[in-house]
């Protein structure tokens, strides 16, 4: 009987062995295409993660304290203080008014004092509208032409954990350096401590204390 059968086709048989010899070889050149493509796109993914990280640094200071001898005496984050530290509380406040009443020739640590007084104010707050319409009506660089003011913080009283009295006196002098006139003044701050959130904040505000409304009157 297998006399009886027709010869097989060459070119059929060929083909066969071509199936056979390389079909496994393209199949595992389609299975590493599919490897690298996963590959390329994991690591897109992940480069792409890797840049929105980068955009996402949180920085968050640490603040130590030390005595008069450089010794550490309290460290902590600046979550950890308290309104009742009222050390830190009041150097702030004291460099809040100096910056916000003093006033200089010079054009370049005029605009650091304002910085300075503005990285203490949220938008939304009381207090910055207030300081904004006293700096419309008495633009520190027009005064700064003909006479300039250098503050004294002689007392910060807490008269609450967010509430605080601030003295200060004021001098003014004209160009030459005569004096001209000391006042006193007394502000009220309300404050509040939140966290800063990013370098340009840290710089200015390292302890997130802001001022949420501030009141000040001229003394007799």
């Amino acid at each position: 009987m297998a006399a009886n059968r027709a010869p097989e086709n060459p070119y059929l048989a060929a083909r066969q062995e071509w199936s056979e010899r390389y079909g496994s070889y393209v199949k595992a050149a389609t299975a590493w295409r599919l490897v690298g493509i996963l590959g390329l796109s994991m690591a897109v993914i992940g480069f792409s993660y890797a840049m929105y990280l980068s955009t996402q640094v949180r920085l968050v200071p640490y603040i130590v304290e030390v005595d008069k001898l450089g010794t550490s005496v309290t460290a902590g984050f600046p979550e950890q203080i308290e309104y009742a530290d009222a050390r830190v509380v009041r150097a702030t406040l004291g460099n809040f008014v100096s910056s916000f009443r003093s006033i200089t020739p010079d054009a370049v640590v005029q605009k650091q004092h304002i910085d300075r007084t503005y990285a203490l104010l949220r938008t939304a707050d009381p207090s910055t509208e207030k300081i904004n319409a006293w700096f419309r009506g008495n633009s520190p660089f027009e005064k700064a032409k003909t006479s300039t003011v250098a503050i004294e913080v002689n007392n910060i009283v807490a008269l609450s954990n967010q509430t605080y009295q601030i003295d200060w006196t004021e001098f003014e002098r004209d160009r030459k350096g005569k004096e001209t006139g000391t006042r006193r003044f007394r502000g009220i701050a309300t404050v509040t401590l939140t966290t800063p959130q990013d370098e340009a904040t840290i710089r200015l505000n390292p302890i997130g204390l802001y001022v949420r409304d501030f009141d000040w009157t001229a003394q007799l």
